[in-house]
């Protein structure tokens, strides 16, 4: 009796205490399961984020042709492949879910493939918006986005259904601890229901955190939204704003310096007689005056032009664009000793008007800084260097020195005095948005008294 008075308690008391320990590390794995659905719909949520980031920065380019809502846009495509590895990790353990996954990858490299259509028609100048009002993007990008639902979901589902199954083995270890405190003392039942309960509601709490995290994602891909949304409408009130500016300067700027430059020209010509010199010499330079503000507004509007005009790409001659812009500045100045050599045969993949005014700029100020300069020389050419096409304007005129070379595609900005050499600062600016326009880049290479080369490149694989 003594032997059984020991022993049932003790055999009771080791089944208690196995059971307690099976369903302690049954709570523990249920918390862990817990831990890793949570990072699993984080997971989920970012690369959820990541696509909403290349979405919208498709969108708003296409809306705005501003190059800059495609840095989200590049950002995003750039983390989201290690974003997708993680989240094809994090689920490691559920093959139906990694099937998914499988899906997101399969439904994202659909929807890549309309996107960069749609950016190559807006490139080219193309019926884009054809595209975007089939559907095909919006319905791959739904298609992805209930893909990544159905993750969430079935991950949420499934950490449901542990908890579940863990508070049905809570309660079955409760009623057992019962029963052992009838027989062997309510202290020891009393302590293990303490520390079961403990664990339930670590559990709960971690459940409740992690479907709090769930909803602040997804107020935060609300606010996104209308952010982008704001921003595209503030794009298009200040778009609107710059051409009416650009009218205004346009039309109500000209006629009062039409009148400034013709009511002087009436007083040269009627009232020449009765002026002294000194008085002729100011209404000349009231004149000239006029005229250089016209010719500063006609440089401002080419300058807006440029930013805001349509691309529309197609194979130019750049030598016969150059040899016409030189047939023209001989035409203007016909006594000078200027030699030009022009490169034939030059061709590239451009807009052909803008490319006519960056070599009417560029072949411009050759012709200008060689006009002191007796046997002037004024050339273009293109060298390939590491399969690049670089195409170049040289000249031996005065040059500049390279220490300011930082201002020169700044508005306004000179190098020379404007009574040595004519002009209103503006023409490098504009052949710098005009190169930035088909993707390429510009330098200055120059020593002073040694002439000065340009060099630019041209993004022609663009379609």
């Amino acid at each position: 009796m003594l032997l059984r008075a020991i022993l049932v308690p003790v055999v009771l008391l080791l089944l208690l205490t196995g059971l307690l320990l099976w369903e302690v590390g049954d709570l523990l794995e249920s918390h862990e399961d817990a831990r890793r659905s949570q990072l699993a719909l984080t997971q989920v949520e970012r690369v959820r984020q990541l696509l909403v980031d290349r979405e919208t920065g498709v969108r708003g380019y296409l809306l705005t042709g501003d190059p800059v809502f495609l840095e989200p846009y590049h950002a995003a495509g750039q983390r989201l492949p290690q974003a997708l590895d993680e989240l094809d990790e994090g689920l490691s353990g559920e093959p139906d879910l990694r099937i998914r996954v499988t899906e997101v990858r399969e439904r994202w490299r659909d929807w890549e493939q309309v996107a960069e259509e749609e950016l190559v028609l807006h490139d080219q100048g193309a019926d884009w918006l054809r595209l975007v009002r089939s559907g095909a993007g919006k319905g791959r990008m739904d298609a992805l986005r209930a893909t990544l639902d159905t993750i969430a979901e079935q991950e949420r589902q499934r950490a449901t259904l542990q908890g579940t199954m863990a508070e049905r083995g809570a309660r079955a270890v409760l009623v057992v601890g019962l029963l052992w405190a009838l027989s062997a003392g309510g202290l020891l039942s009393w302590l293990g229901r303490r520390q079961l309960l403990a664990l339930a509601r670590d559990y709960e709490s971690s459940l409740a955190q992690l479907r709090a995290q769930a909803e602040a994602l997804r107020a935060s891909e609300a606010r996104l939204e209308a952010r982008v949304a704001l921003r595209t409408a503030e794009l298009t009130a200040a778009n609107r704003e710059l051409e009416s500016f650009s009218y205004s300067v346009s039309h109500d700027l000209r006629a009062p310096l039409r009148a400034i430059d013709g009511f002087a020209q009436a007083l040269r010509e009627d009232e020449s007689e009765r002026f002294s010199p000194d008085s002729l010499q100011l209404l000349a330079r009231l004149q000239a005056a006029a005229t250089r503000m016209g010719q500063l507004i006609d440089d401002l509007l080419q300058l807006s032009r440029v930013t805001r005009a349509e691309l529309h790409r197609e194979p130019v001659d750049l030598g016969a664009l150059a040899s016409s812009v030189a047939n023209e500045l001989r035409q203007h100045e016909a006594g000078r000793d200027v030699t030009f050599s022009i490169q034939p045969g030059v061709v590239a993949r451009g807009d052909p008007r803008l490319l006519r005014v960056l070599l009417e700029n560029l072949l411009g100020n050759a012709w200008k800084f060689t006009s002191k300069r007796s046997g002037a020389l004024i050339e273009f050419f293109a060298q390939t260097v590491d399969g690049v096409t670089h195409y170049a304007v040289r000249d031996n005129g005065v040059g500049f020195d390279m220490a300011y070379a930082g201002k020169l595609f700044s508005p306004f900005q000179r190098l020379h005095k404007a009574t040595d050499f004519p002009g209103t600062g503006i023409g490098l600016a504009t052949v710098q948005r005009i190169v930035h326009r088909h993707g390429g880049e510009i330098r200055a290479e120059a020593t002073p008294g040694g002439g000065a080369t340009f060099r630019f490149t041209l993004q022609e694989a663009l379609e």
